[in-house]
């Protein structure tokens, strides 16, 4: 079977998944890491490559990144050429590293943007690594609320102002609850799903007075209704109103940076 050709993003931002072959942890040592960050930041000597946001997991990597698709897809294979030439030299293996190729999501819109940058910093605390995202040292969380190493100044002004323009909007955003389904392992896919389902459950419970189980019995329409949010939220692909909201009551940012 043929493979399905990347969709190019109208706005530049890519949500991009790299992860390792056989469940293999490759990203596991601090240096290991360093390594892989320092790749990660070496395209963005290019004005066509910014780094908007990044999280190494112990076998995978998130990042969202703004870049024309030919660019990020150079940047991609040689990042992940150079990462496994040196694990493979480093732990005398041969072979692949990753599995085939990257995953990569068009991101074509501000409210995606700020949702998918708030599940790549919130992946450490959804894998109960640790409680607080800024907890994490192998994301770009700290680099919003604190001083930029990595990630384009640029872009983080950007995202800021998206948010109010304060560091708080940022931190109270990543503490908001959100029902979109982002780029995932399949490792995480199922549980991830199963999370946003509940969460969808309690917020219509919540609105429509239900507090039993057994009050549903007692209104066919209600138990009709939260099928379907049910059936929405564990299988849609659309983001959450939350997000939108939150660009409305942004900043008219009008053109990108």
């Amino acid at each position: 079977m043929p493979r399905i050709g990347r969709q190019a993003s109208s706005s530049g931002y890519f949500h991009v998944l790299i992860r390792e072959i056989n469940t293999e942890f490759v990203f596991q040592s601090d240096d290991e890491r360093r390594f892989l960050l320092e790749l990660l930041c070496e395209p963005q000597t290019s004005d066509k490559f910014e780094l908007a946001a990044w999280c190494i997991m112990g076998n995978h990597l998130h990042d969202t990144v703004k870049a024309p698709l030919e660019t990020l897809s150079r940047a991609i294979k040689v990042i992940t050429l150079r990462y496994a030439a040196r694990y493979n030299r480093l732990h005398r293996r041969v072979g692949p590293v990753f599995g085939d190729r990257y995953r990569s999501e068009a991101i074509e819109d501000d409210a995606y943007l700020l949702g998918a940058l708030r599940y790549i910093h919130l992946n450490p605390v959804q894998a109960r690594l640790v409680a607080d995202p800024a907890d994490y040292q192998w994301s770009s969380y700290s680099e919003y609320t604190m001083e930029a190493a990595h990630i384009s100044e640029t872009q983080k002004m950007f995202v800021l102002e998206l948010l109010g323009g304060s560091v708080r909007g940022f931190t109270e955003f990543h503490r908001q609850s959100d029902l979109t389904l982002y780029l995932e392992t399949s490792e995480d896919r199922e549980s991830y799903r199963w999370a946003v389902a509940h969460l969808g459950l309690e917020q219509f419970c919540a609105l429509h007075g239900v507090e039993r189980a057994t009050q549903l019995k007692r209104a066919p329409a209600i138990f009709s209704a939260i099928c379907r949010q049910l059936t929405t939220v564990y299988f849609q692909e659309e983001p959450s109103l939350s997000l939108h909201k939150h660009v409305a009551e942004g900043r008219d940012h009008g053109k990108r940076h």
